[in-house]
């Protein structure tokens, strides 16, 4: 399966740290060339509540294919008309993007790519970018979690091949009111 992490930066980057050590194939995307470089060269260092490196595959914008099943979209939202037209192409016919940021931007996504190629998620944890490469996890291990939902036409099929990848993390919650998770989230914030 063709995936990606675009915007990976500190929690990118943990959460590509932790699929490419259990096995997942995953592309981290960042457009900060010497955040790439260190990853490329000496792996993606994650300390704080845990200490690993693990070898990862990073690139650059303009350096991905076509193809992808899962993208997913971690920059910032004011962003997203311009970095979810320019992924529109590279998606596979049932590709999704799956939102991993703050706020409600899923709608904002489907008008791009459809609803029937749009996933959401909530991150339960923190982590901060400390040096090119490395990034700091925040949160104890005990306590990490994702809380996922959909649009509307997403299968089954494709829901659980996004829990899937997320699992290889931690924990994934999938919510029936993703809309409610994310003012939940919001609140809290």
């Amino acid at each position: 399966m063709k995936c990606a992490i675009y915007g990976a930066g500190s929690l990118g980057t943990v959460l590509g740290a932790y699929m490419t050590k259990n096995g997942v194939d995953v592309e981290l995307v960042n457009r900060n060339k010497a955040h790439v470089a260190a990853l490329n060269e000496k792996g993606a260092h994650i300390i704080g509540t845990v200490d690993m490196t693990v070898p990862v595959h990073a690139i650059t914008p303009d350096e991905m294919g076509e193809g992808y099943e899962v993208i997913f979209l971690m920059t910032k939202q004011l962003h997203n008309p311009e970095v979810v037209s320019f992924l529109k192409p590279k998606m596979a016919a049932d590709g999704v993007i799956v939102t991993l940021q703050n706020g409600i931007p899923e709608p904002g996504v489907a008008e791009i790519v459809g609803k029937n190629h749009t996933m959401g998620c909530v991150v339960e944890w923190g982590a901060t970018l400390s040096a090119p490469g490395e990034c700091i996890l925040t949160s104890d291990t005990d306590s990490l979690s994702f809380h996922m939902g959909k649009m509307d036409g997403i299968t089954d099929a494709q829901v659980a091949k996004v829990k899937g990848l997320l699992e290889k993390m931690c924990t994934v919650y999938v919510e029936e009111n993703l809309l409610g998770t994310r003012w939940s989230k919001l609140l809290i914030n």
